[in-house]
């Protein structure tokens, strides 16, 4: 069941980032083609635009007159173009008919014989547009003249035009932003395909720390429950075995009062331990780093330490080499300590040694804490910081640990930059090194 849920979120991703990255895709096409097509057509447009600005220069020049510009200037308006101009013209009469025969007027002018149009006034006013005819595209524009302004030879001698249609063979242009299309769509087809692969790949890769945080959460449910589940069954039968006697003394029943309360000072650290790290994943807790004497701060922390090892005839020794205040948040290193030495203290037998050390190496705080002790092995490594795991799973209720002290150290390191390590001390024992940034 859980592996169909993560197969449908996983899908799910897949299905949103590959929708996401076509809409993106389409999008990019679309704005690279538009720009494409218009720059493609700016210098066509540009011509058509000089010619049509020369013939509404010529009517404005004209001054109006209804006259025929023949008498006042010997030859048809037609015959005097830019001499740059490199478009084409056709010419049409009151009714929108085509004037056959009209003389050449442009440098590409052979066309004016092989296109036929029939003029459409609802072309005035209107910006450039691309047309096929005679398996050639043109680029036109509609242009109207003044009355008695323009006139052109045709079929039946002089006409005057009253329409034309500038425009310019774009052919060449249209092949190629026909290939440039194709290329584009392919490139983008492909491209889209290689999309899905990264899609697929990072909707998997985005999985993994969720599945894995998931996964921790429920180990962390599991082990909880089990955890406070037991001491709190010891109590249970302590206490209804007390109620069973009702007449027994304090002394009588002295041992299951010392147990029960061994349970519930057990289950007091245990629910301390679980909500330090709860407010460690939801980033509740902050770090307040302030200039300490790590020096001074240390031995004032590991002074009892010193004293209880001595007790239990466990030497316990303690090495600091730090000249410089270091910016450190003081509650959670000491907690850091007291973690790492009851740690140190359970996993050590009576005669052996613990040295605690601190130095600066390369702008770093280093902490070392190292004991001769039972050791830890090479797949205890691997597991060390996992919440609730335990080397000795048999000794471990005897010492009183829950396996969440070397998570919460571990914690306590990361939020400070730091990192920190679980080495063999040899010839026995474990040393774990604490590196802190500067």
């Amino acid at each position: 069941m859980t592996k169909l849920i993560n197969r449908k979120q996983q899908i799910d991703n897949f299905a949103t980032l590959a929708l996401g990255l076509m809409v993106i895709f389409t999008f990019l096409a679309g704005v690279i083609f538009w720009i494409y097509t218009f720059t493609i057509y700016d210098n066509s447009d540009r011509v058509i635009n000089q010619y049509v600005s020369y013939y509404q220069q010529s009517a404005i020049d004209d001054g109006g007159s209804d006259t025929d510009p023949t008498k006042k200037t010997g030859k048809s308006v037609t015959m005097a173009h830019p001499d740059e101009f490199r478009g084409n013209m056709l010419y049409f009469d009151e009714k929108g008919n085509q004037i056959e025969g009209q003389a050449a007027t442009g440098a590409k002018n052979v066309l004016n014989r092989k296109i036929t149009l029939k003029f459409d006034k609802n072309d005035l006013g209107e910006s450039p547009k691309t047309v096929y005819k005679n398996k050639t595209y043109l680029r036109i524009q509609a242009v109207k003249f003044k009355k008695g302004t323009v006139v052109v030879p045709g079929g039946a001698g002089v006409q005057s035009a009253a329409y034309g249609y500038v425009f310019v063979d774009v052919t060449d242009t249209v092949v190629n932003l026909k290939k440039f299309q194709d290329v584009l769509i392919w490139s983008f087809v492909w491209a889209f395909i290689f999309a899905l692969f990264f899609a697929y790949f990072v909707s998997r890769q985005s999985m993994k720390p969720i599945l894995r945080a998931w996964q921790q959460q429920q180990d962390f449910v599991n082990n909880a429950a089990h955890e406070l589940r037991t001491p709190m069954s010891v109590i249970q039968g302590k206490l209804e075995t007390m109620l069973t006697k009702p007449t027994a003394t304090i002394r009588e029943e002295s041992e299951a009062v010392i147990l029960s309360l061994s349970e519930v000072r057990r289950l007091n650290s245990l629910t301390n331990n679980m909500l330090t790290l709860a407010k460690s994943g939801s980033n509740m807790t902050k770090i307040e780093k302030e200039k300490t004497d790590v020096q001074a701060f240390m031995v004032k922390v590991l002074s009892p330490y010193v004293e209880m090892g001595s007790l239990s005839d466990k030497q316990v020794k303690v090495d600091v080499d730090v000249k410089q205040k270091v910016a450190i948040d003081r509650k959670r290193i000491h907690q850091l300590l007291v973690l790492l030495m009851d740690n140190a203290l359970k996993y050590s037998d009576d005669g052996d040694a613990i040295r605690v050390s601190a130095k600066v190496e390369k702008k770093r705080l280093v902490i070392a804490v190292a004991d001769t002790g039972r050791g830890i092995s090479a797949e205890g490594k691997k597991h060390i910081f996992d919440r609730f795991y335990r080397e000795d799973k048999t000794g471990n209720r005897q010492t009183g640990g829950t396996g969440l002290g070397l998570s919460i150290a571990e914690w306590i390191v990361r939020a400070h930059n730091g990192k920190i390590t679980v080495i063999d001390n040899k010839p026995k024992g474990t040393i774990f090194r604490v590196t802190l940034p500067l």
